[in-house]
């Protein structure tokens, strides 16, 4: 059986008063969130496990509240299903949770009217099988590292995000451009929300990464790259993005979550062929 090995890390960076990340690894087999050496690699298969990071948003209107909210809901949604049992269910459990954490986030800024402007973005992988299923609100990432090849999974909403994958700006360019935080989906913050789903099918060695931009604001694709391909073990390779961010000034919170697939069962990647990725956008809230 193949087994994930997992593992994630957060740290304040340089210049934040306080962590308004979060992250979550939850163990749907146990029903709780597992971070304990003894539970760092799980076989991957139902029920299987969440990983999660966060970025909450507001400052002083509690993006730190917001996170955890929204990470309490994914952690809700995923107990109450009692984990994933194949793709679909897998979608419909990221939806749940997402859609809980949009209704709690705007439930504490209805009875908080200070907390108004609050929210987050996520990005959450369930984990059970050789399909990953990935859901994403906001410019937080998810990255697939196979062999030397490092491709990014998510598609950033924001601004910037949407003139790259449009072609109209360079990612190079995206990293300097004066509306780069400008997001257009974060949860929490209106009614209805549009996340990004998306299936990789897994292969032998193959490492996923989620991330939050005080990770990519301050290092490129080919330094997380070149980090985790050194480094490998989850451990290691949450350790030194987090210690190398930091290293750069980090002006924002850093949060890395990693996960390394091993093991028979899942599938040998011949040459260099880059992952497929099946994408699509779905709905939740009330349309308006």
């Amino acid at each position: 059986m193949a087994n994930a090995e997992v593992f994630a890390r957060t740290e304040v960076g340089c210049a934040r008063e306080r962590n308004e990340d979060a992250f979550l690894v939850f163990s749907a087999a146990a029903g709780v969130e597992g971070q304990r050496p003894d539970q760092r690699v799980v076989e991957l298969a139902p029920p299987g496990l969440l990983l999660a990071v966060c970025d909450g948003m507001g400052g002083a209107a509690a993006g730190d509240v917001a996170s955890k909210l929204a990470v309490g809901a994914l952690a809700e949604a995923v107990r109450s299903a009692r984990g994933f049992s194949d793709v679909a269910g897998a979608e419909a459990v990221l939806l749940e949770g997402i859609g809980r954490a949009n209704e709690a986030i705007r439930a504490h800024v209805a009875a908080h009217p200070q907390a108004r402007g609050m929210g987050t973005t996520v990005v959450a992988a369930a984990l059970f099988g050789p399909t990953a299923v990935i859901a994403n609100v906001g410019d937080s990432r998810a990255y697939l590292l196979r062999g030397r090849r490092f491709v990014q999974l998510t598609t950033d909403q924001s601004v910037v995000g949407q003139m790259v994958a449009r072609g109209e700006i360079s990612k190079a360019q995206a990293r300097s451009f004066e509306q780069r935080n400008v997001l257009l989906q974060a949860v929490g913050v209106a009614s209805t929300l549009r996340p990004e789903l998306l299936e990789v099918d897994l292969a032998a060695g193959d490492t996923l990464l989620l991330c939050t931009d005080g990770l990519t604001g301050v290092l490129d694709d080919d330094r997380i790259a070149d980090i985790a391909l050194r480094k490998r073990d989850p451990v290691r390779v949450c350790r030194a993005l987090t210690e190398a961010a930091c290293a750069e000034g980090a002006p924002d919170n850093v949060t890395v979550g990693v996960a390394r697939f091993v093991g028979p069962g899942l599938f040998v990647p011949q040459g260099p062929a880059p992952p497929a990725i099946r994408r699509r956008e779905a709905t939740v809230g009330a349309t308006p």
